[in-house]
């Protein structure tokens, strides 16, 4: 299977383990999408006319890692709401 494709899985991957409720699991997401990152940029150093599915994989892992970085963050601001209430 080639390199942007396999980033695409990565990052989408990434962005359905921000979705998952533990936070463990979420972690796993961010290094998912960290993976596919870094296997999107290789995709693209190996040839450079597969540059449009890298971006793709690229992007994909991007907003994984932001779901699954700001998922515990608003986990952990409704836990201390609900302790205030």
């Amino acid at each position: 299977m080639p390199l942007e494709y396999i980033a695409i899985l990565l990052g989408a991957g990434s962005i359905l383990l921000g979705f998952a409720p533990l936070v463990p699991i979420q972690v796993i997401g961010v290094a998912l999408g960290i993976a596919g990152i870094i296997t999107s940029r290789r995709a693209v150093r190996a040839d450079y006319r597969r540059d449009l599915p890298a971006t793709v994989g690229l992007v994909a892992s991007i907003a994984g890692i932001v779901v699954s970085g700001i998922t515990p963050l608003f986990a952990v601001i409704i836990a201390i709401v609900q302790a205030a209430v």
